[in-house]
């Protein structure tokens, strides 16, 4: 496995149990775009995705200096005629993740298991572009040699990009929540969310209110963010953050062979550790599903983390 997939953590994983044994009984030889497709062709099999196709468009960023494909799902209730306003949540990965998160959302929301969100997933014109270009957008610094990135380091230009040219447009077309916004991500994507949320506790974008970040790759450049993070010194915020981070806990096993890589126990510590000290800033949570690999955690930590942020009472 690549160096910047990775990390690791418990917990049972019940509510999703259908469709965690379906992700697992996938052959490990397909592609990951394969796995998206036969999940969501397992939940369009069983009647739980919407007939109203998804929203998709083209957004060119004057601080990416790049065009992004911007995919937009409406909870079931969704009028734009009424009142109400909905919380909105940016997933990143679009071109893997946004079918299946769409249509997992559709259904749950239905039977109360997930809150009724605007999705607007961010992703790139096809897979091969998205591999390429993810390293560009989801890091900061600029990567060290070792891990042989020929792009990196352009996280604070995507976020700027996301920040004032994304989310106001989708404010202005859309009915949202200006505060209930959500960014969420996995693995290099979920070091991207953390870097946010960093940016956010130390006074600088203050876009999001709320962050899920499944196996994130806090590893990245030595573990740069976690010694950015303990230096923190967060004042208390009238209306606290919340972030939600989870691990695999199989993920120290395929990372065995790595000596640079801390165990998954001693970063969720860390973890734990830092954002105690920022309690007067920021509400944490983890969990650690313990039977999972770096790309099992995405759907259940999604899900399992709007459930926990935007559902009143959690």
């Amino acid at each position: 496995m690549s160096k910047y997939f990775t990390l690791g953590a418990e917990t049972s994983l019940t509510p999703f149990a259908s469709l965690n044994n379906t992700i697992m009984k996938i052959p490990y030889y397909l592609t990951l775009p394969a796995v998206v497709l036969i999940v969501f062709c397992s939940l369009s099999a069983a009647g739980q995705v919407k007939d109203t196709p998804p929203r998709h468009f083209t957004l060119y960023s004057e601080s990416v200096k790049d065009s992004f494909t911007i995919s937009v799902n409406f909870p079931h209730n969704y009028n734009p005629q009424k009142k109400r306003k909905y919380a909105v949540v940016y997933l990143l990965d679009a071109n893997i993740y946004f079918d299946i998160v769409a249509a997992a959302l559709n259904r749950y929301s239905e039977i109360g298991l997930a809150p009724n969100v605007i999705l607007v997933g961010i992703g790139y014109k096809d897979f091969p572009t998205l591999d390429s270009l993810r390293n560009r957008d989801d890091t900061y610094p600029k990567a060290i040699a070792e891990y042989e990135m020929s792009v990196s380091g352009g996280a604070d230009k995507f976020l700027n990009f996301i920040s004032q040219e994304l989310v106001p447009k989708i404010d202005q077309e859309c009915k949202t929540d200006t505060a209930k916004r959500v960014l969420m991500g996995h693995s290099l994507a979920g070091y991207f969310t953390a870097h946010t949320l960093l940016q956010t506790l130390t006074g600088g974008n203050q876009t999001f209110s709320n962050f899920i970040a499944a196996s994130p790759s806090i590893h990245y450049n030595r573990y740069y963010l976690l010694k950015k993070l303990e230096q923190v010194k967060a004042k208390p915020a009238a209306q606290k953050r919340k972030a939600y981070f989870t691990f695999g806990g199989g993920e120290d096993a395929e990372n065995a062979d790595d000596k640079t890589m801390r165990k998954n126990a001693l970063v969720v510590q860390q973890l734990k550790a830092i954002f105690s000290a920022l309690r007067n800033a920021v509400i944490y949570k983890s969990d650690l599903f313990s039977n999972l690999g770096h790309m099992d955690t995405q759907i259940p930590t999604f899900i399992r983390g709007l459930q926990w942020e935007l559902t009143p009472g959690k």
